[in-house]
């Protein structure tokens, strides 16, 4: 990062500090780490120091003023980094995660602007086994979006106030392209419903010229006729190529339902790509339960699958959390991914691809928010 953004982030910690003192100014964040143990079924292992996997590691802002008549103005920025190595998520960007401003009115509704995620984050994530376990529990790219790894900029969103307890959304992220209002545009639209014990969101987003790095992430060599890993793809030496698709689209269903100490969820999603060559699909299905064992402990057993043209990816899930209070966790986790279909490595969600088709990873960290 370079010296100047230092400097601006420097005075925004300063003026947000200042700023606490006379209107309702939060800072707050996450840190997480631990230490994984990565082992495949050609006995390739790797033990390494990792963050954020419980819950991403992230510092931010929010606040708000009261305006009068039920309207007031708010802002979030929220950035993403590296708890081992002190490095930001996207060296090119500060506030990564969120970056807006807006207005709230209790009768008419929230509208925001600037540059945030869609809502298959906002209003999915709260069942996916990721969200109630730890990253190394999304599926395969995280092409879903439910690891907030892609946000809309030059966005307008716009969120209905919530009537017994639904809320709908939608949002625009303007391409901005001279002449062409709809190259690498982005669009969302989503739904939530909160009650009770019960918790559903489904949601629709539309991206437009958008690349993707899958070579690595899904452990292939090639889509839709585009080469995206050159060479084996979990080889020292592989480099990968982005997948371009002129338009992709994803949408998902979600729901959770607590019945005394389960609360068992469920998640299905589809990622479909389309370019001048031809289509194609991903289809993911979550299913799993938190298990409350006293107090301060809970247990999450959960399951997904994950299928794109001829390849499957299938995982088992188990996560041990101990609170040591609100704020703090200690935890352990496991999970097996086993791959299958011609030329497809296993490849766990933030872990670099297997030598074949299986992939385990063994993990104890712990988890501090503030």
């Amino acid at each position: 990062m370079r010296q100047s953004q230092y400097a601006l982030l420097g005075s925004l910690l300063l003026a947000c500090c200042a700023a606490s003192a006379q209107s309702n100014v939060t800072v707050y964040g996450s840190v997480d780490g631990g230490v994984s143990v990565f082992n495949d079924e050609r006995g390739g292992r790797t033990t390494k120091v990792e963050t954020g996997n419980r819950s991403p590691d992230r510092f931010g802002f929010r606040g708000s003023e009261d305006l009068g008549g039920g309207l007031r103005a708010l802002f979030q920025l929220e950035s993403g980094f590296n708890l081992d190595d002190g490095q930001l998520k996207r060296s090119n960007a500060i506030f990564s995660r969120y970056a807006y401003v807006g207005l709230s009115s209790n009768t008419a509704g929230t509208l925001t602007i600037g540059h945030m995620p869609d809502f298959m984050y906002e209003y999915l994530r709260w069942t996916s086994n990721g969200f109630m376990g730890s990253t190394n529990f999304f599926h395969p790219g995280n092409l879903d979006n439910q690891a907030n790894q892609f946000q809309l900029d030059n966005a307008i969103k716009y969120e209905t106030p919530t009537w017994h307890g639904l809320t709908l959304g939608a949002m625009n992220g303007f391409g901005e392209q001279p002449d062409d209002v709809n190259r690498a545009r982005s669009y969302s639209f989503g739904l939530r419903y909160v009650g009770g014990p019960a918790r559903l969101g489904a949601a629709y987003t539309v991206s437009n010229n958008r690349s993707l790095g899958i070579g690595a992430t899904l452990g292939i060599r090639s889509l839709l006729g585009q080469t995206v890993s050159r060479g084996d793809p979990s080889a020292p030496g592989a480099t990968y190529t982005n997948f371009n698709a002129d338009k992709l689209t994803t949408a998902g269903i979600t729901g959770s339902y607590r019945i005394g100490r389960f609360t068992p969820h469920a998640m299905y999603t589809q990622i479909k790509f389309d370019t001048a060559r031809g289509a194609a699909t991903m289809r993911n299905a979550d299913l799993g339960s938190d298990i409350g064992i006293g107090a301060s402990q809970t247990l999450g057993v959960s399951a997904s699958t994950s299928t794109l043209e001829d390849w499957r990816w299938s995982q088992f899930n188990l996560i041990d959390m101990f609170r040591l209070s609100p704020r703090t966790t200690l935890y352990w986790e496991a999970a097996w991914q086993r791959a299958s279909g011609e030329g497809v490595h296993a490849v766990i969600f933030g872990a670099a691809p297997a030598s074949g088709q299986s992939q385990r990873v063994l993990r104890v960290g712990m988890h501090y928010l503030f």
